[in-house]
């Protein structure tokens, strides 16, 4: 999995707030600070699974991560090659809900500059900033997430970012205009590669060029520190445009399967 630049990435939070155990047929990641964080909390498998395997993943997961009685969720994650696809009906059919994500890179070579706009330059967030930051993702939230244990999950993730930036891993970013954060992201860092987080505009400032200029400047500044920056994006996002458009190309591929109660 250290190969996989979505996986390798992912990896660097997984480890900073929690725990990685490789059992063989699967890796086990376990982050008991954020039991609500579906996707901090799940089996890592090295190849697709289909229908057949769902009693034995879950109840692996069940012994190695579920035994925490807050977890009330499954989740499970694997890489997948150019053109393969999962047979995953039968853990649909039961509720999970399936989704593939893309990983795209972004070099040097191939940074696209932006045109010009009339908003302020990104800034790296302060401590003040933050309450701002959990506005605007409160606002961003899916409906079939319960307010309550999103607010929870938003709060771990803050905790989680607040202790990279101190510990030098990376920093957050956001445009603003006057008081109100218009959008914002995270880049973190392994020693050859950065990671995108959360990157997110106010819905009322979609469609003015807000997220390619933000993450046009932030990947200017972290071209500096690593040769390559990785965003990861459902396979139907629309902002996938706007990234391939700043140069970021598609070099590996995600699925993964997740059930969680309301």
């Amino acid at each position: 999995m250290e190969d996989h630049p979505g996986f390798a990435t992912d990896l660097l939070f997984d480890r900073y707030q929690g725990e990685v155990r490789d059992h063989g047929q699967f890796w086990a990641v376990r982050t008991p600070s954020a039991p609500d964080y579906y996707f901090g909390n799940y089996l890592l498998l090295p190849s697709p699974p289909n229908d057949r395997d769902k009693g034995w993943l879950e109840a692996s997961f069940d012994h190695w991560i579920g035994q925490d009685p807050r977890i009330r969720h499954r989740t499970f994650q694997w890489p997948l090659a150019e053109g393969q696809n999962s047979r995953v009906a039968g853990f649909v059919a039961s509720g999970y809900q399936y989704m593939e994500c893309v990983v795209l890179a972004l070099e040097p070579s191939r940074w696209q500059a932006p045109a010009q706009t009339t908003f302020a330059p990104a800034r790296p967030f302060t401590t003040a900033d933050w309450d701002d930051w959990l506005a605007l993702e409160m606002a961003e939230r899916e409906p079939a997430h319960p307010a309550e244990h999103y607010l929870t999950y938003l709060q771990a993730r803050r905790n989680l970012y607040q202790g990279m930036i101190a510990d030098g891993l990376g920093q957050w970013w956001g445009i603003w205009q006057g008081d109100e954060l218009l959008a914002s992201c995270g880049l973190f860092f392994t020693a050859t590669q950065g990671r995108f987080q959360l990157v997110r505009t106010h819905r009322d400032w979609r469609n003015r060029g807000l997220c390619r200029q933000l993450l046009s400047q932030v990947s200017r500044q972290g071209l500096t520190q690593v040769e390559r920056l990785i965003i990861v994006a459902d396979e139907h996002y629309h902002a996938q445009r706007i990234y391939r458009s700043l140069g970021f190309v598609p070099v590996a591929r995600i699925g993964s399967l997740c059930r969680w109660q309301s």
